[in-house]
């Protein structure tokens, strides 16, 4: 060991525990936040589903969806609009595209925001029609833009100069005026390839060419902002830059949008980003990553009637005609009506920390790691939480690791844990690194629904062609 080497390990062993006694210590959720509840020492759902039961009836890993959950968030979500004091709502499919969601969501009245040609046709192979869609993405294959137009769709988003100029084109092939936006990127929100850089002199030239195009009823303007948003100040802020740029645009062009897209980024209210300074003093010191509160949270309905009102005042002052303004959420809908129930398949004791060998890892709960989700032991719910565990996947790579350092009661080989939270993005990026993903399943009042089988050995390779020859003689 090097001298520099060594003073930073004696620093470290010194200052550490300083530092770790300081920091917060986690308060887990109760098990009501999420629709669950004990009975005769069981976890079960509100119907009194087991929850441990599961896993042996359907095997582990598995997903579980709460019906009750997703009727309950598409309700408060659109009750706005519906009560005509709030924004139109289009579900985000990238988020959750398993079809037994969609069409949950979709009874509650809610349209879809869809991004590529694969969620395009999904959308109206499940009865969504054209006019409750809108298409964004910086990818669209012609073949899709063109049955876009055929269905007129609400909104087709142009992200680019060239986006713009292809949707034109396919619009003049099927001889029918195509429903466009431009998507613009505002400072601090997400930009490169999704849409115009809103200091481009492009924008300008952008809305000259679509309001004379005579292929093109240029409708919208879409914004993105991609950092999700928990406070209410923060989506006001928001709502501000939007209309400040609304408002040059219109100066500039003499143009007003008809429809105001002003997306999604709304956050689940039981989880959030671990920061570096919290995921650095997680790893290394074994200080807790603390949960976020659940009453500070902007719900979707919430985002629906504050948009509709500053945007409706602010147009009314400058008597210009209100746009019908739109939101397109994901996380905030699905996140918190899935979880992951996961089984323990080692526990392994022999260096700094007690490493829990789990047979769903990264694979299938890749945003459990830069995101706190709250964990549940269904097989130790009481014991004392004094011991920190690494919990790691099944994957043979040391980046297969979900909880750097989770505090809980003892373990043992066997016990199934609860993943919470995993209805945003843990089924789209799962993947099949070295092991099939598993089925999901819907509780929906007291019933247990696959609704998406397990993938098996033959699937994997299913797809394969045999390009075997016979050997030479």
């Amino acid at each position: 060991m090097t001298f520099l080497s060594r003073v930073i390990t004696e620093g470290r062993d010194r200052l550490g525990p300083v530092v770790a006694q300081r920091q917060a210590k986690r308060v887990d959720f109760p098990l009501s936040q999420f629709g669950l509840r004990e009975r005769n020492g069981h976890v079960t759902d509100a119907h009194g589903v087991v929850l441990r039961e599961l896993v042996d009836e359907f095997g582990s890993p598995l997903h579980v969806v709460q019906a009750d959950a997703l009727r309950r968030n598409a309700a408060a979500a659109m009750a706005p609009s519906l009560a005509r004091r709030g924004a139109d709502v289009f579900f985000s499919y990238k988020t959750n595209p398993v079809p037994a969601v969609l069409e949950r969501l979709h009874r509650s009245g809610m349209g879809a925001e869809v991004i590529s040609a694969y969620e395009y046709w999904l959308a109206r192979r499940l009865g969504v029609p054209g006019h409750r869609i809108i298409y964004n993405g910086p990818a669209k294959s012609a073949e899709s833009v063109a049955a876009a137009i055929e269905d007129e769709a609400y909104l087709i988003n142009a992200n680019s100069v060239g986006d713009l100029a292809s949707i034109t084109a396919q619009a003049a092939a099927v001889g029918k005026r195509a429903n466009v936006g431009i998507r613009v990127a505002l400072p601090g929100m997400w930009a490169g390839q999704f849409g115009m850089d809103s200091g481009s002199i492009d924008v300008l030239s952008m809305v000259r060419e679509a309001r004379l195009s005579a292929d093109l009823n240029l409708r919208a303007l879409h914004f993105h902002r991609g950092i999700t948003m928990r406070r209410i100040d923060e989506v006001e802020e928001y709502l501000d830059d939007i209309l400040r740029f609304v408002d040059y645009l219109g100066a500039e062009t003499g143009w007003f949008p008809e429809v105001l897209d002003v997306g999604g980024s709304l956050s689940c209210p039981t989880t959030s980003g671990i920061s570096t300074k919290e995921f650095r003093l997680n790893r290394a010191l074994g200080t807790d990553i603390t949960p976020p509160d659940p009453r500070d949270c902007v719900t979707v309905g919430q985002m629906a009637e504050v948009s509709q009102a500053r945007i409706h005042a602010h147009f009314t002052a400058r008597d210009i005609p209100v746009p019908q303004v739109v939101l397109e959420p994901g996380r905030a809908l699905v996140a918190d009506t899935h979880f992951l129930l996961t089984s323990v398949l080692d526990v392994k004791a022999d260096g700094d920390i007690t490493h829990l060998v789990a047979d769903a890892g990264t694979n299938i709960a890749e945003s459990v790691t830069n995101e706190f989700h709250q964990l549940f032991n269904l097989s130790n719910m009481h014991g004392p939480a004094e011991d920190a565990y690494r919990i790691a996947g099944p994957i043979c790579t040391p980046a297969d690791v979900t909880y750097n350092n989770w505090r809980m009661a003892k373990p043992a080989v066997g016990d199934v844990l609860a993943i919470m939270d995993t209805g945003a993005y843990c089924i789209p990026f799962s993947t099949s690194f070295s092991f099939p993903r598993p089925p999901i399943v819907l509780l929906d009042a007291g019933r247990t629904v696959i609704v998406r089988r397990g993938e098996t050995f033959d699937d994997l390779v299913s797809r394969d062609i045999d390009l075997r020859v016979d050997e030479p003689k």
